[in-house]
């Protein structure tokens, strides 16, 4: 019976709907009981975000990417079925680890307003699998993680994972590689192509340098928003390794497409263990892998105690979010 409530929930309209009106709960109470940490970003671009200035405009953009992104991370999953089924949890999953932190949802994150570029990214390379011409689709994505790359520099670090995705849905040779390349060299170009007419700054320079620092862990405070991430990082590594058990229950695309989130999953939580200064404009990224990953080990529940888990990990966030707040809140009394 359990089992049966929870599949409702997963394939009900009204789930989405309950979705988003907690989020824009959560993000509305953040706002006034939050003090975000405001910081700006690195890239060649960069300047036009840190020019925003108005609080309002910023917070409207950032809830705006959230939405955005959990909509389109729901219309991937419904047209290429990652999760085996139609669900509406991977917009759930995603909702409530952007959403239970206040730093996600109080102040502009650039790694929010990149997130959609990497779920379309995704829904190109998913698209190469048995395709006769993946060129156009390498291409494409290249192109979107490179301009993402003009604003955010770390960016840039996805596009190898890509060609693995590549090597992964059986797509990649010298076409799909030339082409990808191809990608890359368009936005350079018509970004110093740019400059000429607009002339805004070039600092190759100072963005090399920033893409190959290392960040390592120094302070009090960087030791707690990893205290945040390993229920997360738990997470995927509970349903990654679920879903290596449960291989050959899935259909070959589904294997196919679950084995790259997985790969970026791994990937993002390296990258976040190397520049811990980044940590909330990665996290946003590693939320839409793990939601994934989360929505595929919860939408064929078996037993009660998944079912259990479900809730548990649902509540576990809300606390997380509580003690978020309650600890800005006194630590601004004090």
């Amino acid at each position: 019976m359990r089992e049966d409530k929870l599949y409702n929930i997963s394939g009900s309209t009204t789930t989405i709907t309950f979705s988003v009106v907690a989020a824009c709960l959560l993000s509305l109470v953040a706002y006034f009981f939050y003090e975000p940490q405001v910081s700006g970003t690195e890239g060649l671009l960069s300047f036009l975000f840190n020019r925003i200035h108005t609080e309002h405009i910023r917070i409207i953009i950032n809830l705006g990417a959230i939405l955005i992104s959990s909509l389109l991370l729901l219309w991937i999953n419904n047209i290429y079925t990652i999760v085996r089924a139609h669900s509406s949890l991977p917009l759930l999953f995603f909702l409530l680890l952007e959403c239970s932190n206040p730093e996600l949802t109080s102040e502009l994150r650039i790694g929010n307003i990149l997130v959609p570029v990497i779920l379309l990214s995704i829904a190109l390379l998913y698209s190469t699998y048995q395709n006769i011409r993946p060129q156009n689709q390498a291409f494409t994505f290249s192109l979107l993680i490179t301009a993402g790359f003009l604003f955010w520099t770390p960016l840039i670090f996805f596009l190898p994972i890509f060609w693995i995705g590549l090597y992964q849905t059986r797509a990649l040779n010298s076409k799909t590689f030339f082409a990808s390349i191809i990608g890359i060299i368009t936005v350079i170009w018509l970004f110093y192509g740019g400059h000429f007419i607009w002339n805004y700054p070039l600092s190759f320079d100072k963005i090399f340098k920033t893409a190959g620092t290392i960040h390592w862990l120094h302070d009090e405070g960087e030791f707690s928003q990893l205290l945040y991430l390993l229920p997360t990082i738990a997470i995927g590594f509970i349903a990654g390794i679920s879903s290596l058990y449960k291989h050959y229950s899935d259909k070959i695309c589904t294997r196919v497409y679950n084995e790259f989130i997985n790969v970026l999953s791994v990937c993002t939580t390296i990258f976040i263990g190397l520049n811990i200064s980044e940590f909330y404009n990665f996290l946003p990224f590693l939320n839409v892998y793990v939601a994934i990953q989360a929505s595929h080990l919860f939408n064929n529940i078996t037993n009660k105690v998944m079912v259990y888990l479900f809730y548990t990990i649902i509540f576990i966030y809300l606390l997380f979010y509580l003690w978020i707040l309650l600890q800005d809140l006194v630590s601004g009394v004090i």
